[in-house]
């Protein structure tokens, strides 16, 4: 043997090794636990169905009978869920097949309907309106300004 006593050699053990793993688990518990919310939800007194039906006829008299900032878009209401959430879908006109780019599905939550609503629409400038008109239509209002 040359050099060695014939022992391994132990690597060194940091005392911050136990302590760097629970930190990491703690963070990722941490994350897991405080998940971001991907919607905005709003309360309808009603079932899912009645609220959804609401909205849907909102939209159409509102958003869908000649105003600019929807124009470039269709909506197609799913209203007979067999899931029993009924859902409205905002999509391009020049591509009524693809993603849309609002979605409005309400569900039962137990006093009425929660009236769920996410897309890429909301970061546009038309959020602000869509949120507001969302809200009043939940809330049971079918006009379509305040």
């Amino acid at each position: 043997m040359s050099g060695t006593s014939g022992r391994k050699a132990r690597p060194i053990r940091s005392p911050l090794r136990g302590f760097a793993g629970i930190a990491i688990a703690t963070l990722v518990a941490a994350g897991c636990t405080q998940a971001q919310k991907d919607y905005l939800s709003y309360s309808a007194s009603d079932r899912p169905l009645d609220a959804s039906t609401r909205i849907a006829r909102a939209m159409g008299q509102c958003w869908f009978a000649g105003d600019a900032t929807f124009a470039s878009y269709i909506y197609a209401p799913e209203l007979n869920s067999y899931s029993g959430q009924p859902r409205i879908l905002i999509l391009p006109k020049n591509e009524p097949g693809g993603l849309p780019r609002l979605v409005v599905q309400a569900q039962e939550d137990g006093r009425g309907a929660e009236v769920k609503l996410f897309g890429p629409l909301l970061a546009t400038e038309a959020a602000p309106r869509i949120r507001a008109d969302i809200a009043r239509w939940s809330a049971g209002s079918s006009a379509c300004t305040a």
